[in-house]
């Protein structure tokens, strides 16, 4: 919008707030014919002229405050020393005065009035700009309080809108920059009015080339003035994030509308260049992130799977070649040992590829209601062979059912043992108890081994944490076991908290949602 219509606008304003009504004109003639008769009464009861003044003076005051603009005021300073003239001086109904020094009185009465009238409108006038000045800032405000509250480019559209339908009391249109492309306009509805014409092809076209163009167009502008609607872009720099549109069909805008409405949409563009860029440095942090676990998982398999893999490979190697000079024994161990290690690796591999597909959002779960002495009892079937050497009890309540996907529970459990068994010397009592506790299903499964440092426990779920503990079988672990029994505990809405056992050792306690059970009589 050029500066030309900004100072025509500006003068429209002043103009309209000068112009009186009829009601105005009403009033003025009410008012001063009021003050007529008291004068009149005042000259029956011998009041001196000084008090008929005063009373004309206050009717100036009270058409400055009941009537809009100057006009009515110094009209009715006018009439004031009119009618004092024709109706209270002597000769009465007549412009003649017999007193020498009344057409002095009748010019100061004029002059008082005048300044009084003027003073009062002003006065009047300010009090107007106050109000709309303290209305913008409350608007203002709100939009910022709003904005920091939403979330994404829609949201932020939203409010934007709705704060304006608020200030100018109009229908708003607005369009949003999606990949590159505007999209659909989409109505923001403030007055009951015809709103089928402000999203035509015609007017949308009006708001791409707004789009592109990156200058405003439409009604009351040099570009496209027979549009319906004055259309205003969502920019920020260079960069364009939607386009608003403000109908005028009745009236255009002006001045304080009109600034109001670029500090608007200047700060919905400064919140959607902000929600841009938080966005940009999630998906920053995100791809950082993901970046620093592959060099983790890239260090850890590096250094972790050769062992094994040089174990295999060399026992491997020792059985081909010295076959016949092995006696049964050696042979015995030599399997025994190649087998221990490929178990070793197959749960690495299956905790890997789990743990990526349920960060990766891949893992599908299947979701049925279980025994948990059931699950328990199959778990320890998929046990490694090392556990002969430890003392595994259970204990159960009996009709515990939980709502669960029992190959990813039975996952955890297997997790969980194996990680007591890696920690705790031979010998050690591992104890898997199954519960019922405050409306939820709970597995604990507890070791009496060395425990766990308190530097430690704070970092154990984490993905890559092995912390400085020996594991039993001289195998280092990939820290990926406990890190996923908490990724699939937390999918199944329940918590595996960490917590030291008496006198000494350590119990993982995981607790999932239990099932209903509906009973068909």
């Amino acid at each position: 919008m050029s500066l030309k219509n900004v100072n025509h606008q500006k003068r429209s304003f002043i103009w309209s707030m000068e112009k009186p009504s009829a009601k105005d004109y009403f009033l003025t003639v009410f008012i001063f014919a009021v003050c007529t008769l008291i004068g009149l009464l005042f000259q029956k009861l011998n009041f001196t002229d000084t008090n008929i003044v005063t009373i004309y003076i206050l009717g100036v005051l009270l058409t400055s405050i009941v009537t809009d603009g100057y006009l009515c005021s110094v009209a009715g300073s006018f009439l004031s020393v009119f009618l004092f003239c024709f109706f209270l001086t002597e000769p009465r109904m007549s412009f003649k005065t017999y007193a020498v020094g009344y057409p002095v009185t009748f010019f100061i009465m004029l002059i008082s009035s005048v300044l009084t009238g003027a003073l009062a409108a002003k006065l009047k006038t300010h009090a107007k700009l106050s109000a709309q000045l303290a209305f913008r800032t409350q608007v203002l405000f709100d939009t910022d309080r709003l904005m920091q509250k939403a979330k994404g480019e829609t949201e932020i559209l939203d409010v934007t809108c709705t704060q304006l339908i608020r200030l100018l009391n109009r229908n708003i249109t607005a369009y949003v920059v999606e990949n590159g492309i505007l999209s659909e306009g989409k109505l923001f509805s403030g007055e009951k009015e015809d709103t089928e014409d402000f999203l035509i092809p015609e007017e949308q076209q009006i708001a791409r080339w707004v789009c592109e163009n990156r200058q405003h167009a439409g009604a009351s502008t040099h570009h496209f003035p027979q549009a319906k609607c004055l259309y205003l872009a969502i920019r920020s720099g260079d960069n364009v994030y939607g386009v608003i549109g403000i109908p005028l069909q009745k009236e255009i805008l002006d001045s304080f509308e009109y600034s109001i409405l670029l500090s608007v949409i200047n700060e919905c563009a400064l919140a959607m260049e902000n929600a841009k860029n938080a966005l940009e440095k999630e998906k920053n942090a995100v791809m950082a992130k993901n970046e620093q676990l592959q060099a983790d998982l890239l260090r850890a398999i590096s250094h972790d799977l050769r062992t094994p893999l040089c174990s295999i490979s060399g026992n491997a190697d020792m059985l081909l070649g010295n076959s016949d000079r092995l006696d049964e024994a050696t042979k015995h161990q030599i399997y025994s040992d190649i087998y221990d290690d490929s178990e070793w690796l197959i749960g690495v591999v299956e905790n890997l590829l789990s743990i990526t597909r349920l960060n990766d959002g891949r893992l599908k779960f299947k979701f049925t209601d279980q025994l948990l002495d059931e699950v328990i009892a199959e778990s320890l079937r998929h046990i490694s062979r090392k556990h002969d050497d430890y003392k595994i009890v259970t204990d159960c309540e009996e009709l515990v059912l939980a709502r669960m996907d029992v190959r990813l529970i039975m996952q955890v459990l297997v997790n969980l043992v194996d990680n007591a068994i890696k920690y705790t010397p031979p010998g050690s009592v591992i104890f898997i108890r199954g519960t019922k506790t405050d409306g939820k299903a709970q597995i604990s499964v507890e070791d009496n081994g060395p425990g766990i440092p308190e530097e430690m426990k704070t970092h154990i779920f984490e993905m890559f944490y092995t912390g400085k503990t020996t594991v039993a079988d001289s195998h280092r672990s990939l820290g990926l076991g406990l890190a996923l029994c908490h990724s699939i505990i937390e999918a199944h809405e329940g918590t595996l908290v960490l917590t030291d056992h008496d006198p000494h050792g350590c119990n993982f306690t995981f607790t999932l949602p239990l099932s209903e059970v509906t009973l068909n009589e």
